[in-house]
């Protein structure tokens, strides 16, 4: 579930109905998916399309997308750190720019004209459709390897239009889920039984 957080204002969201509200009053789609028959995330792509079959249906058909495939990608990826610097830096598209995550964890951060940057952080299973226009970055946690659904536009003239503002630089991502920190099992200790005298 996306953790949203506005730290202009001190603000911090979790709950996804409010976090579907504020998203929405500035441009962005956000929702939760459930696949219909469970399905790792590194399935391969026709089983994992099959599982969200009737989302993403439905979903390409109400935004009027022409098609979605899988993302994938990992630091082992050929220029995965020059990719990644084109979505750090504060931009807008012509059209939706809607992914659908299945393995890792990032920010989405968006930037609404004349509001505060509002910090979308994301985890699998979370959709998020960035309206035409909204100026929006995107930052991974390190060393992740990424997988999404990608929800293609009809124009293939939609790009990246740049706006060189470097408020990217103020906002560097804190992540406060758990995902993001490696788990080492407790040690179990076994107590000492102490024996009468």
């Amino acid at each position: 579930m996306a953790i949203v957080r506005i730290p202009q204002i001190g603000r911090t969201f979790i709950m996804p109905d409010e976090i579907q509200r504020l998203l929405a009053e500035i441009g962005v789609d956000y929702a939760r998916w459930v696949p219909q028959n469970r399905v790792s995330a590194w399935a391969p792509t026709r089983q994992i399309l099959a599982a969200y079959k009737a989302q993403l249906k439905e979903y390409k058909s109400r935004r009027a997308f022409a098609a979605y495939d899988i993302v994938d990608l990992s630091p082992d990826t050929r220029r995965f750190e020059a990719m990644l610097g084109h979505f750090r830096r504060e931009h807008w598209h012509d059209e939706d720019e809607a992914h659908f995550v299945l393995a890792a964890r990032g920010f989405c951060n968006i930037h609404p004209v004349d509001r505060p940057v509002v910090m979308v952080e994301l985890e699998p299973g979370d959709l998020l459709s960035v309206g035409p226009g909204v100026r929006h970055w995107f930052d991974l946690c390190a060393g992740w390897r990424f997988r999404a659904i990608r929800f293609i536009a009809r124009s293939d003239t939609s790009h990246f239009h740049y706006t060189e503002s470097g408020i990217e630089d103020d906002f560097k991502p804190v992540y406060m889920g758990l995902a993001c920190f490696p788990y080492k099992r407790p040690k179990l200790r076994i107590p000492r039984t102490i024996s009468a005298a």
